[in-house]
């Protein structure tokens, strides 16, 4: 298959160093793009599309801000595109282009074997994710958007995410939610939002046909008009039965119902979170700005990245990002390896508000953790579904899991 690189607001003379350097060794076409207006990112996406790019490659140029919100706007709308800075690298470059979404940084003095290398590794991430992508699009008109939220580790603020996400997105009245909790021996999910269920997911029916709409209907309880939640069970024990492959069954009938299903999860990975994440269309990564948090969650997508999952969109979330512990904002995104998408401060009203079961966003609206909250929510707020659903999703995911464990 024919590959595309396209060079963004490159000289002439570069471009043909490119080509020199290249020549033999990139199966494809190499176009160069010159910008003839003033600096627009989405027109410049647009126009970038027409090539239908693998990757595109921006300058070489020192002058960064236009490159970085090209790469910005790539990762929000073609995902599936790799992006490279072609620039003197130094840290604080590296942290800023990983913030923008950028694949890459290339020293325009770099080496023939170095440029190879990185341009061989970008076409084929860009691969996966376009097939990822199009079986996505294929079976996206029947599910709704699966979104979940995953943390390295406990007190994180990921249940606080969960249900200010889920009530947020409820509140628009445009959208049906469910929320499910995952965390099935400590999940506080009903008393984050003060909810009394008389059953949960350890009383769901197995029928021979599998997980049937109407028994998982019954268990859900209702939280006003466009918001249900599936709870976990009151007794930690209860919830051992419950097997990943439930998981995802219980995952995609919900998606066939609702609009969105909110998914939260226990700190780490265990099967459960992992049949979700297989099963998701986005997720929500998220950490705090400890070392331990950070280089956790760190883990985690580098153990996605091993499994090649890379199907859902991921968001990163960084919790009490104004907390003054010797790590930055910059710290964190650089070392996990993605721009923040949204930066929740620390604030009492949180833990307040989780005490009393009513979400920061209902009991203190106007506050800037509330805000952070809305700006959570408004990433999914356009109704419809994904680029990706659980309809179809790729299996042996826990299986090749097991295997790099006894492989090591």
């Amino acid at each position: 298959m024919s590959s595309t690189l396209v060079l963004a607001n490159s000289s002439v003379a570069f471009e043909q160093q490119l080509r020199r350097t290249l020549k033999g060794d990139f199966e494809g076409t190499l176009h160069r793009w010159e910008s003839s207006g003033p600096d627009d990112p989405h027109r410049a996406v647009k126009e970038l599309m027409e090539f239908e790019p693998d990757i595109v490659a921006i300058g070489p140029t020192r002058n960064l801000n236009p490159a970085l919100e090209l790469c910005w706007a790539f990762q929000n709308f073609h995902p599936e595109v790799e992006t490279v800075i072609i620039t003197e690298p130094n840290a604080q470059v590296w942290r800023k282009a990983l913030r923008s979404g950028a694949s890459d940084v290339l020293n325009p003095k770099a080496d023939r074997d170095e440029v190879i290398e990185l341009f061989e590794r970008l076409l084929e991430t860009s691969s996966r994710r376009r097939l990822n992508l199009m079986q996505g699009l294929s079976e996206a008109s029947t599910s709704g958007r699966v979104i979940t939220v995953v943390a390295p580790k406990g007190g994180t603020g990921k249940t606080a995410l969960a249900t200010n996400l889920a009530v947020g997105l409820a509140a628009d009245g445009t959208q049906r939610v469910a929320l499910v909790d995952l965390d099935l021996q400590f999940g506080d999910v009903a008393d984050a939002l003060q909810l009394r269920p008389e059953s949960s997911i350890a009383d769901l029916s197995q029928p021979a046909g599998g997980v049937s709409s109407t028994s998982l209907k019954a268990l859900l309880v209702n939280r006003g008009a466009n918001l249900f939640a599936l709870t976990a069970p009151a007794n930690p024990g209860d919830g051992e039965d419950i097997t990943a492959g439930e998981v995802e069954e219980i995952l995609l009938v919900l998606a066939a119902e609702f609009d969105v299903v909110v998914v939260d999860t226990p700190a780490g990975i265990t099967e459960a979170t992992l049949s979700a994440i297989e099963t998701s269309t986005d997720l929500m990564l998220v950490c705090d700005l400890s070392v331990s948090s950070v280089r956790g969650l760190r883990k985690v997508i580098d153990t996605l990245d091993r499994l090649e999952v890379i199907r859902p969109k991921r968001h990163f979330i960084l919790n009490r990002a104004d907390s003054r512990v010797g790590v930055t904002v910059d710290d964190a995104s650089a070392v996990v390896g993605m721009p923040v998408s949204v930066a929740i401060p620390s604030a009492r009203d949180v833990p307040l508000s989780m005490n009393q079961g009513l979400p920061v966003i209902e009991a203190a609206p106007r506050t800037q953790v509330a805000r952070r909250y809305q700006e959570a929510a408004a990433l999914f707020a356009v109704h419809g579904s994904a680029a990706g659903n659980g309809s179809g999703p790729k299996r042996g995911l826990l299986a090749r899991l097991r295997g790099e464990n006894e492989a090591e």
